[in-house]
C-alpha cells in the first residue's frame, strides 16, 4: 500500500500542476483593422494576442474585425471599465481608445 502511494502521489501532483498550469497566450488569427481619425490612413492589428490590451489612441471611424475572435471596444486607454462587444467578421464605425480580444 505504502508503495502505491509512492508512486501514484508524485503523478496526481504532476496531472494537478499540469491542468493548473497557465497555458501559453494564444493569438487570433486575421486582422483588426481601425482608424486614428476619420478619413485618415487604416491601421491594423494582425493575429492580436488573446487578452492583451491593445490602446489605440483616439479610434474613430471604420473599424473591421477580420479575425476569428470578438473584440471588446473601451472608451479608455487600458481596457478598463464598460466595453462594446464588436463580433468577428463585422465592421462599423466606432469611436474607441483600447481593444482587446477574448476568446
Amino acid at each position: 500500500m505504502r508503495h502505491r502511494l509512492r508512486v501514484l502521489g508524485p503523478l496526481a501532483l504532476a496531472a494537478t500542476l499540469t491542468v493548473l498550469a497557465p497555458h501559453d497566450a494564444r493569438a487570433a488569427t486575421g486582422t483588426f483593422v481601425y482608424h486614428a481619425q476619420r478619413g485618415g490612413a487604416p491601421h491594423d492589428l494582425t493575429d492580436p494576442v488573446d487578452g492583451r490590451c491593445y490602446a489605440v489612441g483616439d479610434a474613430q471611424g471604420v473599424t473591421g474585425n477580420e479575425t476569428d475572435r470578438p473584440a471588446y471596444l473601451y472608451d479608455t486607454p487600458d481596457c478598463r471599465g464598460a466595453a462594446s462587444y464588436f463580433p468577428a467578421g463585422f465592421y462599423g464605425h466606432q469611436t474607441f481608445h483600447s481593444v482587446a480580444f477574448i476568446r
